[in-house]
């Protein structure tokens, strides 16, 4: 079921654009619009639930493994020293879209990179494109 006022439902169903890294009948994967680096990419499954207590157990493991795909298709692309998965439930815990996501940043040593608003920068369609096209490259 898909949520018509969501924002990754609506790339999910095609209705919004998205730099599109991979999908699946159920799985989902773009690059974050407001990025904390290069390559910080979102896993989503393409049916709405809200937060990791709602999301099906066998959805979920899906989720977990299109994941680690990103993650070896991110570490292919940027010779990466690391990965940083961050996956928030609830709006006390920081979450801003309702809609189950897993953040999947690439990191460098000291990269400094953190979850949060402060530091991402709206990064242009066409460069978040070219950066879905390597990394799709690597999957």
């Amino acid at each position: 079921m898909l949520n018509e006022t969501c924002p990754f439902c609506k790339i999910a169903s095609g209705k919004a654009e998205g730099s599109i890294i991979y999908e699946d009948d159920t799985i989902l994967a773009f690059m974050d619009l407001i990025p904390a680096r290069v390559g910080h990419a979102l896993v989503i499954p393409r049916e709405h639930y809200e937060n990791i207590y709602e999301i099906p157990e066998e959805v979920l493991a899906k989720v977990a493994i299109a994941v680690k795909r990103v993650s070896v298709a991110l570490k292919k692309t940027f010779g990466m020293e690391g990965v940083k998965i961050i996956q928030l439930n609830g709006r006390t815990a920081g979450q801003v879209v309702f809609h189950i996501h897993f953040h999947v940043i690439p990191i460098v040593s000291s990269s400094g990179v953190e979850i949060g608003h402060f530091g991402r920068v709206k990064t242009r369609r066409s460069e978040l494109d070219k950066t879905a096209q390597k990394i799709r490259e690597n999957l």
